[in-house]
């Protein structure tokens, strides 16, 4: 019977971790291998988009967990409890990225960590221009508001 593949895994990473000199060998001479066959390239370049597109949502809400510490889940529960919409202009989201409709982003407070809500693009670059500053986002609204008189 083989090993375990989580504790052959941990195994592997014990030894990476013990061993990084020769790790480092091992990478770069698979590296080499691979940058002088420039089919080999090509091959490996088309199974990393495909694997990609087959795994979009599940690389998706991984790398959301490792930025952000928001499960799939819970991230799933604040886009319901949000209709789907931005927290801030309630409109659904029409950024594109390769041809697809981008997610709403998570956004969330730089100083605490804590998670704020769901935004479209176009806010959650508005407020990261405007730094978070609550004053500077008042005096944005005095301004507009000022220009409407």
């Amino acid at each position: 019977m083989g090993e375990c593949p989580v504790k052959k895994r941990e195994r592997a990473y014990r030894w990476r971790a013990k061993n990084p000199d020769k790790w480092k060998a091992i990478v770069n001479r698979s590296n080499r291998k691979r940058r002088a066959d420039p089919k080999k390239i090509i091959e490996i370049r088309d199974y990393q988009a495909k694997y990609r597109e087959r795994n979009r949502h599940e690389l998706s809400a991984k790398e959301r967990e490792r930025t952000f510490g928001i499960s799939h889940t819970e991230y799933a529960t604040l886009y319901n409890k949000q209709n789907g919409r931005c927290a801030i202009c309630k409109k659904y989201e029409t950024q594109m990225r390769n041809g697809k409709i981008k997610s709403l982003a998570v956004d969330h407070c730089h100083s605490t960590g804590r998670i704020r809500g769901l935004l479209c693009s176009a806010c959650n670059q508005a407020i990261g221009k405007f730094g978070d500053d609550i004053t500077t986002l008042e005096n944005a609204i005095s301004y507009l508001n000022a220009g409407r008189e």
